[in-house]
């Protein structure tokens, strides 16, 4: 359980990494919010994920740096689509995990909090995204993420 734990904390730094980088470039005060609560979303799971896994007797790496790269390098892959094609692009490539993080909080038989904040946290990114895809606004839903678990 607590490798899964892991591997979601890398996603965390990869995604503070990617949603930073479109942050700094964004010169639309709307879009730059989106990425800036996106960027406190990815922040927040992913404090909560490291004071847990500090807990643990097992002992895991933190490739910070490898992280940032692969995040930095795939926004600057995507950063020059058109907005409409962005969203649908970020849709398509959250909607996995989204699927396969809310699996790992169904199927987990202990750390059920954590695992709800792993699941809980995509599904917010997610239906985000698919709100501001339908130009509606989906920067509520993390909103609602973020006072549900701010320490």
């Amino acid at each position: 359980m607590n490798q899964r734990i892991h591997q979601a904390y890398l996603g965390e730094l990869y995604g503070i990494a990617f949603f930073t980088l479109l942050m700094n470039i964004e010169e639309d005060k709307q879009r730059h919010s989106l990425w800036q609560k996106l960027v406190q979303v990815e922040t927040l799971t992913g404090e909560h994920l490291l004071s847990h896994l500090l807990k643990q007797s097992e002992r895991f790496s933190y490739p910070v740096e490898q992280m940032t790269q692969k995040g930095n390098g795939d926004a600057q892959k995507w950063m020059k689509l058109e907005w409409h094609e962005l969203l649908q692009t970020l849709v398509k490539w959250v909607e996995p995990y989204e699927i396969e993080y809310r699996q790992w909080a169904d199927d987990c038989t202990e750390n059920q909090v954590i695992f709800d904040l792993i699941a809980d946290h995509e599904t917010a990114i997610y239906q985000c995204l698919q709100a501001e895809l339908a130009q509606k606004n989906g920067q509520v839903l993390l909103d609602q993420f973020l006072t549900k678990y701010e320490k």
